[in-house]
């Protein structure tokens, strides 16, 4: 059919020279070319098909409109439209390809077989499913199934596709909608009539039965069915071998990139991390062929393959390579940010966290506190386009900045951080109580422990406070049992925040000051079973005998009319081999 496609100058010539006669031929050369008999010839590409199909709906539409007009060119106008239809689909040109098929059913006296409509009915399935009317897109694929189920097409009828074609649309559409197990039992039915095919069979369906496996290794990996994944991966990388990437290099390398990515996953859940990392390796070097050929459609899959390889170097413990993997990324989703900065900035702040677990992991605190300040600047910026999604995540970035900021030493920055991500907490508790109420709680921890070691002591008992305050009245709600071991661990900080005050209040002279911190103490002890609370008192009671008694317990019995407590424990100015737990 190579020989068609070449001879089509002269075909054209010949519509000029003879009209009737000459555009009968030009336009059966342009239809044997959008739909040729020989299963092996490389397929042209989209543009080219548009163009064909263009031209040979304007040579039968001046034929339909010449009088002495043949029921045969009828016919073939609306065929043609139908495969304007399907050109204008694989160009994304989805309203313009509904139009295309409305005009090839309002043809008068077009004859269709039962092969035609149920081609068309798939067309429109396609269409739909583009445009996102998936309700519209499942009863229209539920009637193609039917329509092929009932038929047996001729042999130049295949062409236009079969009941395997419908089946993965159908299976598509499914997976859109969510029913993901309904979409992976149709794609198992037609991978069962692909394997039942002769060779000479699968030489029309060979891109289906590709993109069939493909995705289904996708559905059962989405299923946790790995073990089935992984047999069908087998299968599917067949399907996708090096010569379908040379025939059909647009439509098979971003199967392939998928595939290994599927299989590197798979591979990973069953424990299988040398492998894993192996797949996810192939599936990078087909992200990057992809991308040489096609930036727009390669990068972001070399995105997703890039931290799939991070994922796994991560969990064999190669940060060196890890961090590698993870730097490209980043500068790659920093590119497609500046590009897109509603779609790609929450992504790239997610990536930088990413980037920055794994410089902690190497030992690089300032470049984990580096990567944490720019993922705070990407939500900020995905903050101000839409507050509502991605305020939580800066307030959750701001207090994990604020707790990198402290390993670091820089106090006055976490102290910042953590102020401002207590603040848009309080700001998003306003309009969702019940999930942001406890998470204030949380926050204030965060910033207490920032206080404390920045020296601002009472500031940091007033924050620790107010968090006990407000776990306390939400341990007795829903999802009671998370809230106890936060409040355990604010009544830690809380007696470790007034253990230091009274030792600052004491040191300084302000006796009066170290007994009230001393009192709260004691108070949190009786709201208490927590062994760390209880031993934290006793040593801040000892302590402060031992170091100044001649000035705090004067100032108790003033205080409290009451002889300053004794413990059978002696302070011994050092600690012993368990450590109190520090309040974190």
């Amino acid at each position: 059919m190579g020989l068609v496609r070449a001879l089509l100058p002269l075909s054209r010539a010949a519509a000029r020279l003879s009209p009737r006669p000459g555009r009968r031929l030009h336009g059966a050369a342009l239809t044997r070319c959008l739909a040729p008999d020989w299963v092996l010839l490389r397929p042209a590409s989209p543009t080219h098909r548009l163009a064909w199909a263009e031209e040979a709906v304007a040579v039968y539409r001046a034929l339909v409109e010449a009088g002495d007009v043949r029921p045969r060119d009828r016919d073939l106008l609306a065929r043609n439209l139908t495969q304007h239809a399907s050109a204008l689909l694989l160009v994304g040109r989805s309203d313009q390809a509904c139009t295309s098929m409305d005009a090839s059913l309002a043809v008068p006296g077009a004859r269709w077989s039962p092969a035609q409509r149920a081609h068309l009915l798939h067309l429109r399935a396609q269409a739909q499913f583009d445009l996102a009317r998936l309700d519209e897109a499942l009863g229209s694929t539920g009637e193609c199934v039917a329509a092929y189920r009932r038929l047996l097409p001729t042999r130049r009828e295949r062409a236009l596709g079969g009941l395997p074609g419908a089946l993965r649309t159908y299976a598509l559409v499914l997976q859109a909608l969510d029913r993901t197990e309904e979409s992976v039992a149709v794609y198992e039915e037609c991978a069962g009539l692909l394997r039942a095919m002769s060779v000479r069979e699968l030489g029309r369906v060979t891109l289906v039965r590709a993109r069939v496996l493909s995705e289904l290794v996708a559905g059962l990996r989405s299923l946790g069915r790995y073990a089935e994944a992984l047999s069908v991966g087998r299968e599917a990388r067949d399907a996708v071998d090096p010569i379908m990437v040379w025939a059909l290099p647009d439509y098979v390398r971003p199967l392939r990139v998928r595939l290994f990515a599927d299989l590197a996953g798979c591979l990973a859940v069953t424990g299988d991390l040398p492998a894993a990392r192996t797949a996810a390796e192939e599936a990078v070097a087909e992200a990057r062929a992809l991308t040489g050929r096609d930036r727009a459609a390669g990068e972001p899959w070399l995105v997703v393959t890039l931290e799939c390889l991070g994922d796994q170097l991560s969990e064999l413990e190669e940060h060196a390579a890890e961090l590698t993997a993870r730097r490209e990324v980043a500068d790659l989703r920093a590119a497609l940010a500046a590009e897109r900065p509603d779609v790609h900035d929450p992504l790239l702040a997610a990536c930088l966290e990413r980037l920055a677990d794994c410089h902690e992991a190497t030992g690089d605190r300032r470049a984990a506190v580096g990567a944490r300040e720019r993922a705070v600047a990407a939500y900020r910026r995905a903050g101000g386009l839409d507050p509502a999604v991605h305020e939580p995540e800066l307030a959750r970035a701001l207090s994990d900045l604020s707790l990198f900021r402290q390993g670091d030493g820089d106090l006055d920055g976490a102290v910042r951080d953590a102020r401002e991500a207590v603040a848009l907490t309080r700001h998003l508790a306003e309009s969702d109580w019940q999930t942001n109420h406890a998470l204030t709680a949380r926050r204030l921890r965060v910033l207490g422990r920032a206080l404390r070691r920045s020296g601002d002591h009472a500031a940091a008992v007033a924050c620790y406070e107010e968090s006990e305050s407000i776990l306390d009245g939400e341990s007795t709600g829903p999802g009671a049992n998370h809230q106890t071991s936060a409040l355990a661990a604010t009544r830690s900080g809380l007696a470790l925040a007034l253990d230091e005050a009274a030792g600052a209040h004491l040191t300084e002279g302000r006796s009066d000051a170290a007994v009230a911190a001393l009192c709260s103490l004691l108070a949190l002890t009786r709201r208490t079973d927590q062994t760390s609370v209880h031993a934290r008192c006793v040593a801040a009671f000892a302590h402060a005998r031992a170091e100044h008694r001649d000035t705090v317990v004067p100032a108790w019995r003033r205080a409290t009319g009451e002889d300053f407590p004794t413990f059978v424990y002696r302070w011994s100015g050092a600690e012993g081999g368990d450590r109190l737990p520090n309040g974190s």
